[in-house]
């Protein structure tokens, strides 16, 4: 095995971010929620009603993660007929 070695002075650290550079503009539901002031439950209503498009992360069950597109989201709220 090799050995990693990091030329960062002490103290400071480097996270990699899980999602690719393409999928940045992606929430979750949680996140979507905040930026709306609503309920999680709320925005996967939405999503149910076909309101708010969302795609699934691949898992092993099939019942991945939810993703939202800021766009969508921010589309959403700018019609203001919802609540």
């Amino acid at each position: 095995m090799s050995k990693t070695t990091s030329h960062r002075s002490p103290g400071t650290e480097v996270r990699l971010k899980r999602d690719q550079p393409e999928q940045c503009d992606r929430l979750s539901v949680a996140q979507a929620a905040a930026r709306a002031a609503v309920s999680s439950r709320t925005v996967k209503r939405w999503i149910g009603a076909h309101l708010l498009p969302a795609t699934r992360l691949p898992s092993p069950g099939g019942k991945g993660h939810l993703r939202i597109r800021l766009g969508d989201l921010e589309a959403l709220l700018a019609r203001g007929t919802l609540r």
